[in-house]
């Protein structure tokens, strides 16, 4: 029996103008805490998914699909219309379950919380027919954007805290896993740095690449029935098993469920991690590093 799973991340590559992050304006993470940055209240949904709200062109937040496995941000057709955004251009766009073209428009100004980026190219297309999405979420903020920042994304308190001054990083403890960027994407050293898994907030599924399973000779459990990620864009056959044990710095996951899939031409990563495992992460894009569950310093 076939069953659906729905991957919305993106991996595709186009030039960005080059801007400067306007000024983050200081505000608590608690009661009297000493200011560490610019909070936004995120949405956190069932399947693990996080929302966060961004004006295009100064206009209404609407809330956007938060996706570090997304090299490029991109707007919905609907809001792209409603913004004056017109396509200049179209970009072929690589994602789990296949290849689509979208097009490229540009964007006066983005802003998330009090943070501004002014003129950035962004894709467009339909969310929902593409990638399944839900009708209200008009964009997918991607790396392009997220990797301007130093944050901690707090999912059990419901919110986003954009660093300023590096003070942030100095009131957090815990063990600093560092990473590589390449492609404008995360990878995370995973299983006592033999796994290489690309960060993947937009993906509610830890996946292995099958070859890896077998190279390491992982003890997964038994795999089910051949199931299938697939949407608009195409499919991809995936074995659902269990991954008794794996670890990403100080933090065990233990019993995990795992999706199998041959790896793709081309792929770097082992696999991809979602972060609905963890409570909390900081990430620290200019030193490249990153802690799970952070903990507070007194």
């Amino acid at each position: 029996m076939t069953q659906g799973f729905r991957f919305y991340s993106l991996v595709v590559i186009v030039h960005l103008v080059a801007v400067i992050p306007e000024a983050i304006a200081r505000e608590g993470m608690n009661g009297n805490a000493p200011a560490l940055g610019s909070v936004i209240h995120i949405s956190v949904r069932e399947n693990g998914r996080l929302l966060v709200p961004v004006a295009v062109n100064g206009k209404k937040e609407c809330p956007f699909l938060f996706d570090t496995g997304a090299t490029t941000t991109v707007v919905s057709e609907r809001l792209a219309r409603k913004m004056g955004v017109t396509a200049k251009s179209a970009a072929r766009v690589h994602t789990f379950a296949g290849e689509v073209s979208l097009s490229v428009g540009l964007v006066e100004t983005l802003s998330v919380g009090k943070d501004t980026i002014a003129g950035i190219e962004v894709l467009t297309g339909d969310l929902g027919r593409l990638f399944n999405l839900d009708p209200e979420i008009e964009g997918i903020l991607g790396e392009d954007v997220l990797s301007r920042f130093n944050y901690l994304l707090d999912r059990r308190g419901r919110k986003l805290v954009i660093e300023e001054d590096g003070n942030l990083a100095a009131a957090l403890s815990g063990t600093r896993v560092f990473f590589e960027k390449r492609g404008g994407k995360i990878y995370v050293p995973a299983a006592g740095g033999t796994l290489r898994l690309m960060l993947d907030s937009g993906n509610p599924y830890l996946v292995l690449y099958e070859d890896v399973a077998t190279r390491l000779r992982l003890a997964m459990a038994h795999s089910g029935a051949e199931s299938a990620v697939s949407s608009s864009i195409g499919r991809r056959a995936i074995r659902i098993s269990r991954l008794p044990a794996m670890d990403i710095g100080d933090s065990l996951l233990r019993n995990v469920e795992v999706c199998l899939s041959a790896r793709g031409s081309g792929r770097f990563e082992d696999g991809f991690l979602p972060l609905h495992f963890f409570e909390s992460i900081y990430i620290n894009n200019l030193e490249n590093f990153l802690i799970v569950n952070p903990r507070r310093n007194r």
